[in-house]
This record gives C-alpha cells, sequence and structure tokens, in this order.
C-alpha cells in the first residue's frame, strides 16, 4: 500500500487549477501527448466524474472546439476492450490485433476535437487491465493503435479510506509518472455547482445548515450513505415529485435508498421545520436573536452549530465562539448542556473555549 500523502483539495479547486493547466500547456504549444496525465483520488461520489465534464466544458468555451470525454470504467474492461484481440492476416502470415471500440472517433474532426479520455477506478482494476491501460495513459497507444493527437488523460481512483491512514494499492513508480490530486468533499463547492444545475432548494438548504452531511465522513458498513452523487439524486427525485404536491414524509423510502434510514430521517425532519430554522452564518456572526420554542428546532440548532464548529475548529475566532454562546445561552439547560458537552468532544478546541467569558461564566454557574 502507498500512503497519500496529498493536501486535501475540493472539486472546485481541482476545476479551476486543472483547466487552467490544461489551457495554459495547449497555448503554449506543448503537444497533448506530452501534456503530463493526472489522476484523482478520492471518496466514492465525491463529484470526480462531473469535474472531468466541467473541465471538458472549460476547454470547450476557451478554444472553441468540440471537446469530447471518453469515459473507460476500467472495473468493466477486459484486456481485449483496451488492446483488441489477435488474429491472422489475411494471407496467414503475422498477427493483426482487431481494433477496439474505444478507438473509433472521426478520423475526419481529429483536428477540430479535443479528447479526454476519461480512466475510471484505476486502482480497482484486474492486474493485466491495469497494465495495459497504463500503457494507454502513459504513450497513449497499445500494439497498433493510437489515441486521437489531441488527447488529454485523467484517471480516477477510490482508495482505501481509514480513521488514520489513506492508502493506494497502486505501486509509487506507477503513480509518479502522474499529477496527482486528493479530491475531498467540500460544500461551498457542490453548493456553487448545485446552483448552476439547478439542484433543489431543500437540499441546498439542508446542506448549508449542516454541512457535515454533504459526505458520510467515517468509514461505515452501510450500504447507503450520504454522498453529493446520492444528494444529487434527492434533488432530482423531490423535484420531480414537486408538481404531484406529495410530503416529504411520503417519500422517506425513496429518499432512504440514496442516502440510508438515519439520514433521510433527519432531511425529513428538518424539511418540516426548515421554515423556522435560523440561519447559522447569523448566529455565527452574533446577528440572530430569535431564540425559537419547539424542541425539534432546538435539537436541529445545537446540531448543525455544533458541525459548523467542528468544521472550522482551526480557524474559529474567540469572537465568533462569544456570540454562539450568547445565543446558546438562551436556551433550556438541557440544551445548553447538551452543546458544551459536543463542543467538549471537538479534538484541539477546548484551548479556545477557556479563552470565551460566556462558557467561563457558563462553567462557574454550574459548579
Amino acid at each position: 500500500m502507498a500512503l497519500i500523502n496529498l493536501p486535501a483539495i475540493s472539486t472546485g479547486d481541482v476545476i479551476r487549477v486543472n483547466s487552467n493547466y490544461f489551457i495554459k500547456m495547449m497555448e503554449a504549444g506543448v503537444p497533448c501527448k506530452d501534456i503530463r496525465p493526472m489522476i484523482l483520488f478520492g471518496p466514492t461520489g465525491v463529484g470526480k466524474s462531473a469535474a472531468v465534464n466541467q473541465i471538458a466544458d472549460n476547454l470547450r468555451a476557451e478554444f472553441g472546439k468540440n471537446v469530447e470525454v471518453v469515459d473507460i470504467r476500467l472495473t468493466s474492461c477486459t484486456i481485449t476492450d483496451l488492446i483488441g484481440i489477435p488474429t491472422a492476416n489475411e494471407d496467414r502470415t503475422e498477427t493483426v490485433w482487431l481494433r477496439p471500440e474505444i478507438y473509433n472517433f472521426d478520423k475526419s474532426k481529429e483536428d477540430d476535437t479535443i479528447f479526454i479520455y476519461f480512466f475510471d477506478e484505476l486502482d480497482k482494476a484486474s492486474p493485466a487491465v491495469q497494465a495495459a491501460a497504463l500503457q494507454l495513459i502513459l504513450d497513449r497507444r497499445a500494439w497498433v493503435h493510437t489515441f486521437p493527437k489531441n488527447t488529454l488523460v485523467v484517471a480516477a481512483a477510490n482508495p482505501a479510506r481509514g480513521t488514520r491512514r489513506y492508502e493506494t494499492r497502486m505501486a509509487p513508480e506507477l503513480l509518479n509518472r502522474f499529477r496527482q490530486f486528493n479530491v475531498q468533499p467540500d460544500f461551498d463547492s457542490f453548493r456553487a455547482w448545485g446552483l448552476s444545475n439547478r439542484l433543489h432548494p431543500l437540499v441546498l438548504g439542508y446542506l448549508a445548515f449542516d454541512q457535515s452531511k454533504l459526505y458520510a465522513e467515517k468509514e461505515t458498513e452501510e450500504t447507503a450513505f450520504p454522498t453529493p452523487r446520492s444528494w444529487k439524486s434527492v434533488s432530482d427525485l423531490i423535484t420531480a415529485y414537486e408538481d404531484a404536491d406529495i410530503a416529504i414524509d411520503a417519500l422517506h423510502y425513496e429518499i432512504s435508498s440514496d442516502i440510508g434510514t438515519g439520514a433521510a430521517l433527519e432531511f425529513c425532519g428538518w424539511c418540516k421545520i426548515s421554515d423556522q430554522l435560523p440561519d447559522v452564518d447569523l448566529i455565527i456572526q452574533g446577528e440572530e436573536s430569535d431564540i425559537p420554542r419547539s424542541p425539534d428546532v432546538l435539537h436541529a440548532i445545537v446540531a448543525s452549530v455544533t458541525a459548523y464548529i467542528s468544521q472550522h475548529s482551526e480557524d474559529i475566532s474567540i469572537s465568533e465562539l462569544e456570540n454562539v454562546f450568547e445565543y446558546i445561552l438562551s436556551f433550556p439547560s438541557d440544551f445548553i448542556a447538551l452543546f458544551v458537552k459536543n463542543l467538549r468532544d471537538i479534538e484541539g478546541l477546548n484551548l479556545k473555549l477557556m479563552k470565551v467569558a460566556a462558557y467561563k461564566d457558563w462553567c462557574d454557574d454550574e459548579v
């Protein structure tokens, strides 16, 4: 196993960085075959495929050319899908290789088209398929078969993920041939993408309220769990049923099939009280003063504010924590105690808490 020692990058930054890289290299006259391939590591459903398609859109807009993405799922391939089938020539004196479908492109449009060959699930392919794919990725050819001359190559992998180590079974000497990116879930990137792709407001609103629900952060044995991909499916579902005037609760089984039972219950519960919930950003900024009365709403606020602080524990300021405590201290005592317990469980936050006057006053009163 090779340890992935890369900084996390959002899908939005992957799109920006690699769109700029491809554009600058091509504008400088570097042949596409000499432009280094890239590999996107990242958990399933994080948006790697969507990022590749957005890069294609950016190249299309920049160069005014047709851009085609050829998506090759390597776990569905055999070696013959990549290098062809050997057979004899007409006079049976030489071996020739029948051309696989992935090389069937329109040669008359080769000069006016940029091709992006996207090799997905590279790490999960069989050793033989992986070896053939690597030849294609690095040389843009396999045996007598070649890719179009204006071909860019992108690969993707879903490496093993643990609580302390993030690894891939691909050999380091092979990985060194790639520009490597560790793509991780990021709400701001997802929101920007969701707005441009008209995701349902309930989905974007819920994830804005509790950004930790964008992706199931820990390893899980559950078969269904939240990812950017599955939230897109939930959005499509709600949009499709919107004209039928069906309550969210009535779609519980359908939503559960995308994101799992627990996440579906939380999302449906939030939808029922969403019009009563304050903006978390206003709480952080000290601009929210209305205190809801419903226990369900109070629970939702405690959960979302805790999630926000957990995600921003390194950069949240003392004054912002003061604002939060001034607001939460107006809640019933059991909700305050729950909130304080949640914060004490956030690694590395205790030193900051000890500098928050409202927190210290509450602790003194509890003694």
